[in-house]
């Protein structure tokens, strides 16, 4: 099931994505007798998400309303998360080229709320910083709480994945290693969504393909396989600090970045999932 965030009727609503076509969650309340929250981020905070998928997979939606895509715009999933978090050099060809280590546990970095934008929203470039990339992440969507869970367990927690971009001063960084956590946080450095997919629709993650796409052109692309650090384990390491909660964005590391200028498109195209792009002023 695909599922995203729409403007109807002067409100936010989730809105499951049929081919080309939007059904309400309202209308299926209506249609069902059923009373799912009409939010994203309380259909997940309320474990909500799956039953909806259940009722969607098993009854016909043929009689219900419907809404086409392309005359209302797509919204950003959800406005608040309780951590946004991403992991940096994560891919096996990026490490090589960077010339390092592979280190016993990820790199790990956190995004501020005020940093969340999504498809249609702009890139801002900071007047404060001189050069910005561009990078294109899977991104995994938590859906049940979880504390120290195993390795084995952890994909069990995951209710969707969706398309990524993290976006970093990268002159900030540069000056010094210690600098990565603030070059990441300036407002619409973070972009997620517009359609959160969800697992059950991802036969095996590792087949995955992420690619950074900069005006169009592919400049990066790598495979969930190559990553050094698992969905799965990257999900139990970060349980082992806080406890996630649904509704928690995790970036799983870049196959590569680009710099970008204004009048750019950054994009992220992952294999079977909606594309995600935004202009940059």
């Amino acid at each position: 099931m695909k599922i995203c965030t729409i403007v109807y009727n002067g409100m936010e609503q989730a809105a499951i994505l049929r081919d080309e076509d939007l059904i309400l969650v309202t209308d299926i309340n209506d249609a069902f007798q059923t009373e799912f929250p009409v939010t994203l981020l309380q259909l997940l905070a309320q474990g909500q998400l799956d039953v909806l998928r259940q009722l969607y997979v098993s009854r016909s939606m043929a009689h219900l309303p419907t809404l086409h895509i392309h005359s209302n715009q797509l919204q950003m999933p959800y406005r608040e998360a309780h951590h946004i978090f991403g992991v940096g050099m994560n891919y096996v060809e990026k490490l090589e080229d960077l010339q390092a280590e592979r280190a016993e546990e990820p790199v790990i970095f956190m995004k501020p709320t005020s940093s969340m934008i999504s498809e249609g929203d702009a890139i801002r470039l900071p007047t404060t910083a001189e050069e910005v990339s561009a990078e294109g992440e899977l991104a995994l969507i938590i859906g049940k709480a979880c504390t120290n869970v195993s390795e084995a367990d952890a994909l069990n927690y995951i209710a969707a994945y969706t398309t990524s971009l993290d976006m970093t001063a990268r002159d900030i960084h540069a000056k010094n290693p210690r600098f990565m956590q603030i070059s990441k946080v300036f407002p619409t450095f973070f972009s997620f969504g517009p359609v959160l997919t969800t697992t059950d629709e991802v036969e095996d993650i590792a087949m995955l393909t992420v690619q950074s796409v900069h005006n169009g052109q592919v400049i990066h692309e790598n495979s969930i396989a190559h990553m050094m650090y698992s969905p799965a384990y990257i999900v139990s390491y970060l349980s082992t600090f806080v406890t996630l909660q649904p509704g928690d964005i995790i970036m799983t590391g870049t196959p590569g970045s680009f710099i970008v200028q204004s009048g750019d498109v950054a994009s992220c195209v992952i294999s079977g999932l909606p594309i995600l792009q935004n202009k940059v002023v």
